[in-house]
């Protein structure tokens, strides 16, 4: 019997601090919709991992006082636990410090490299290292990044630069072939208005860092992070180690993302991979920022989240089912404790809870302890059958909220349905 494939991606998390609740938020919505495709029968995978290369991880394992690998290793298993204690269901979990990935990355390179996309220059220009991201002056803020506030550094030096502007056409033809590969809609506009705009060759290497992957052919560069980090969704399906396992499971479904990081995932990769000769992903779902305070979480502000010190009070399902319910996907959300104990109490405990033990009484009392089989032509067998038609196109277009709205209408006239005929008496 044909069974049908579903398999999605985290972003893989930079490990230079713990797991917060941003990254939980993506997590969860991926694992979520990943366990909807369990529910209808579909054979998925889901990955996610760490990224641990670049200057930032350098620096602060130096002020540490100990090597990048002595300080990735002591990070980068905080993260399995925690998708491990929010029941996050991982099939793979790949660090860019393995073997693996090292040896897919290299062969990536390289195939871009025998393509003729990949030629040494010289860089000029800022980086952020926070982003670990090339900014020109009009993309930052009187010289500081736009998404951290911190002072984007000049830089000289000798690189390997990825010849994007040779992909502007063909980017633009596979997503007019592919309307509909970005979840939210409105993303793709945003994607393709960027690349309408001109697109500007990136970086592929750093000189003056010593710890990364080694450029195949050039050993005395390293790949520069973001190239080496989104190599991990072929490296983790055997791209370089085994490829009938590769063919076998690319490309994946969706790659789900924050929209801070919409164009190195929906314009540099699709861009390395048609290099290489492989298909890009079938798609992508961006979600926005899930704010704190209606600021973006950061140390400097020191409004960081644990969610693991959540579920500790509220319980992992209570704190999963607000993380899906309260903000509509592609849309920024904003945190707060009294929210999250708001929606816990009159959603799970009050509506969903009330309606679970007036249901359980009746059963009990009334039907022996087995339901008896309800009426098709009732009113509330045509609610079901509205709600069930809306919860799986909902689920489908990667809106768990709203398909949890399509889900809450039949628990909601099912307690009026209770209220009005007090079946109980």
């Amino acid at each position: 019997m044909y069974v049908k494939k579903f398999s999605a991606t985290t972003p893989i998390y930079y490990v230079n601090a713990r797991p917060h609740l941003g990254h939980a938020y993506t997590t969860i919505i991926a694992d979520a919709v990943c366990r909807w495709h369990k529910l209808c029968g579909d054979d998925v995978h889901l990955l996610t991992g760490t990224d641990e290369h670049g200057l930032k991880i350098q620096q602060f394992a130096d002020a540490e006082g100990i090597s990048p690998k002595e300080f990735v290793d002591k990070i980068a298993p905080l993260f399995a636990d925690a998708w491990d204690r929010l029941n996050v269901d991982i099939n793979d979990f790949i660090r860019t410090t393995e073997e693996r990935h090292k040896i897919g990355v290299q062969k990536l390179l390289q195939a871009c490299y025998d393509a003729g996309d990949i030629e040494v220059d010289i860089y000029r220009g800022h980086y952020c290292v926070a982003c670990e991201a090339y900014y020109t002056p009009e993309e930052l803020d009187n010289g500081k990044c736009k998404i951290h506030g911190t002072q984007a550094e000049y830089v000289e030096e000798e690189n390997y630069f990825f010849r994007l502007s040779r992909y502007e056409e063909k980017l633009l033809k596979w997503y007019a072939d592919h309307p509909d590969a970005i979840k939210p809609d409105h993303r793709v506009n945003e994607v393709t208005g960027f690349i309408k705009q001109g697109l500007r060759d990136f970086s592929v290497s750093r000189k003056t860092l010593t710890w990364g992957i080694k450029l195949p052919w050039d050993d005395s560069h390293v790949a520069y992070v973001w190239f080496d980090a989104l190599a991990n969704y072929i490296t983790a399906h055997g791209y370089g180690t085994d490829e009938k396992q590769f063919a076998a499971n690319w490309p994946v479904d969706y790659h789900f993302i924050g929209k801070d990081i919409i164009r190195f995932h929906c314009v540099y990769w699709p861009a390395m991979l048609m290099s290489a000769g492989l298909e890009p992903p079938k798609g992508w779902a961006v979600g926005g920022w899930l704010l704190v305070g209606g600021e973006k979480m950061s140390k400097t502000t020191g409004n960081v989240v644990n969610p693991l010190d959540l579920i500790d009070e509220i319980g992992v399902d209570g704190f999963r089912y607000y993380v899906l319910a309260d903000t509509n996907y592609g849309n920024d959300g904003d945190f707060s404790y009294e929210g999250l104990l708001s929606r816990y109490n009159s959603d799970l405990a009050n509506n969903f809870g009330n309606l679970a033990a007036r249901v359980a009484t009746v059963v009990e009392k009334k039907c022996g302890g087995i339901g008896p089989v309800p009426s098709l032509t009732s009113s509330l067998a045509e609610i079901a059958t509205q709600s069930v038609a809306q919860t799986i196109a909902e689920w489908t277009n990667v809106q768990p909220s709203r398909a949890l709205d399509a889900t809450w209408s039949l628990i909601r006239a099912t307690n009026a349905y209770l209220e009005t005929n007090e079946p109980w008496k």
